[in-house]
């Protein structure tokens, strides 16, 4: 039951938005992040130091310049600063809380899941999920730091094993 439940999660969750390409899902594939300014998407990756997390970086953050044939970049320092990076917390061993350094209000929690895998855990609008992917809706803005107007979170809901989307409207 539970290899069906994985291959379901990968399968259904980790498709990317309608009409926009999946990036690649490693091993230490944790969520990614789409947005509708472009294709180009930001992917957070588990680092690991042997079977721990790596305590001085224990998410790698690259981007894919799907406008650019598919590279992968490392993201830029506006990037990094001000939209995709993350600030992070250790709680206790392979545990840490995070949030997205533009949008701090919203409590992210690295751990490790079933069979060592690394997995996201939020909570979205009252539901518990683990996270595969978001989508940001943007308004149109010529600025350096374009408001969102609502996050799509997709994940899968760790109780019942359902797949489950909660949209987030910014304030």
């Amino acid at each position: 039951m539970k290899k069906i439940w994985f291959l379901l999660f990968v399968s259904l969750s980790m498709q990317a938005q309608k009409g926009y390409p999946t990036p690649t899902i490693t091993d230490n594939h944790l969520f990614y992040i789409q947005h509708s300014k472009n294709h180009n998407t930001f992917v957070y990756e588990a680092n690991f130091d042997d079977s721990k997390f790596d305590d001085t970086e224990p998410i790698k953050i690259h981007r894919v310049a799907y406008t650019k044939g598919g590279v992968k970049e490392e993201l830029t320092k506006i990037q990094r600063k001000l939209a995709y990076g993350v600030d992070v917390r250790k709680l206790k061993e392979n545990h840490y809380e995070f949030t997205l350094v533009s949008y701090p209000d919203k409590k992210l929690y690295l751990e490790l899941g079933p069979k060592d895998k690394p997995q996201v855990k939020t909570v979205v609008n009252g539901k518990k999920m683990i996270l595969a992917r978001m989508y940001l809706s943007m308004e149109e803005s010529k600025s350096i730091k374009p408001k969102v107007e609502y996050i799509d979170f997709y994940g899968i809901d760790p109780e019942t094993k359902k797949e489950i989307k909660e949209r987030f409207f910014m304030k």
